[in-house]
């Protein structure tokens, strides 16, 4: 068995060192006018405190509509926990939940789909519905408020940049978090492939959807508030759905024990990644109308 204190060092790095070489493989696109290393730092941090957030978040919407059994032990801050289990005893929340899940997952028994798939209704709210929605809004709010509100968001490429940075800082926590158990289990060939895996799927899929977010945001980076609205509006509404695709695979996978629904999520990923890297060079063409430019002279 490895001692604590190694376990967390192993399981940072299995899941910050593939997130770093991702980050260096994307900057090269934006060689000529790179980023700060300081905005892009804070970007990575950004996606540090977004997984935090997103998963207190989850936690909390978990027990609310799901299973107001979870335990508040070892959570913070636990005052809260002790408010939602009191609310949870007076509304007698678990028997509400558990009426309301069985009779959903019965419902949608009939479809044939989910009986061939042993799909759990519950799993398909959490996995597929709830965590995207989640994790691409926290992975953008972080991002706005760190650079994209900022003079160093100062051409259209730089939303894609700064929202795959946060996506990465996301990830390596996530995958670190992962890996957490394995490697305190002393499974270290598991941790080693496990790592490998992660880093080829769950990672590539946030960094494929906060990019696709941050090509519509400079797309839209010399249109009017109106238009900014609305494109961001539909990359986000993008990034949702292609992250909710990528988990129902994952699932699909979970639930059948079909690894080729795995591989099946990985090559839809990559294949976006070829996407982005076309999208890429387009954004690299944006640029500012000439009516802009001479209002800025004057």
């Amino acid at each position: 068995m490895i001692n604590e204190a190694n376990v967390l060092i192993f399981s940072l790095l299995g899941g910050i060192v593939p997130a770093l070489f991702w980050l260096w493989f994307w900057i090269r696109e934006d060689r000529l006018r790179p980023e700060p290393k300081s905005a892009l730092l804070s970007a990575f941090i950004g996606g540090i405190i977004a997984v935090l957030l997103a998963l207190f978040f989850e936690l909390v919407i978990y027990f609310l509509l799901v299973d107001a059994s979870l335990s508040i032990e070892g959570k913070n801050p636990e005052l809260f926990w002790l408010m939602l289990e009191n609310f949870g005893e007076k509304f007698n929340l678990l028997a509400h939940q558990t009426e309301y899940w069985q009779s959903t997952q019965n419902f949608f028994n009939r479809w044939s789909v989910f009986t061939n798939y042993h799909l759990e209704v519950k799993k398909i709210f959490l996995v597929v519905i709830m965590a995207p929605f989640i994790e691409e809004l926290f992975k953008f709010i972080l991002t706005y408020t760190i650079c994209l509100r900022r003079k160093v968001n100062n051409e259209p490429i730089d939303a894609s940049i700064y929202m795959l940075t946060t996506a990465l800082g996301f990830a390596s926590v996530e995958t670190a978090l992962f890996l957490t158990e394995p490697l305190g289990n002393g499974q270290i060939l598991d941790t080693i492939i496990a790592g490998n895996f992660r880093s080829i799927g769950p990672m590539l899929i946030h960094l494929v959807c906060s990019a696709i977010l941050g090509i519509f945001i400079g797309l839209a980076f010399y249109k009017s508030k109106a238009k900014k609205v609305l494109y961001w509006f539909f990359g986000f509404i993008l990034a949702v759905f292609l992250h909710s695709l990528f988990n129902f695979f994952i699932l699909l996978n979970e639930s059948t024990r079909n690894f080729w629904f795995f591989w099946a999520a990985c090559f839809g990923t990559w294949s976006l990644v070829v996407v982005l890297l076309v999208f890429f060079e387009k954004i690299k063409t944006v640029v500012q109308p000439p009516f802009l430019l001479l209002g800025k002279k004057k």
